[in-house]
């Protein structure tokens, strides 16, 4: 990959990476608040156990983004230092390049196309 490609790439997962951690940001405010801090209630208890449902769902939901965003600012983080040692593009699998198109879609990918069908394919048994 040429020098312009790759810093093309850097850009992008820059980018990518900012964006992660403003919603991140966001998402950590939310699991921080208490159901009283939340729903602006002076008393933290609840007449109907729908507030209470509703309200542990939406902190599973933020927990839930916090983990897969996590997950994928450390995949980024990955690919700006593969770019750094040169290595970036390449199938972590099978050492083959991950096509252009698969990482201008997924520009933290680390497999190629092949590898990752693959990967899922034995994941789902």
């Amino acid at each position: 990959m040429d020098k312009k490609t790759l810093k093309k790439f850097q850009e992008l997962l820059i980018k990518e990476k900012e964006k992660l951690l403003k919603g991140k940001v966001h998402i950590d405010e939310i699991l921080k608040k208490s159901s009283k801090d939340a729903t602006g209630e002076l008393s933290t208890y609840r007449t109907h156990i729908a507030d209470l449902g509703s309200d542990t769902y939406q902190k599973e939901i933020a927990a839930y983004l916090t983990t897969q965003e996590t997950q994928i600012l450390m995949k980024i983080d990955k690919a700006l230092r593969k770019i750094e040692e040169g290595s970036y593009g390449k199938c972590e699998r099978c050492d083959k390049e991950i096509g252009i198109p698969r990482l201008e879609a997924i520009p933290y990918a680390e497999f190629c196309i092949d590898c990752q069908k693959e990967l899922e394919k034995h994941h789902k048994r």
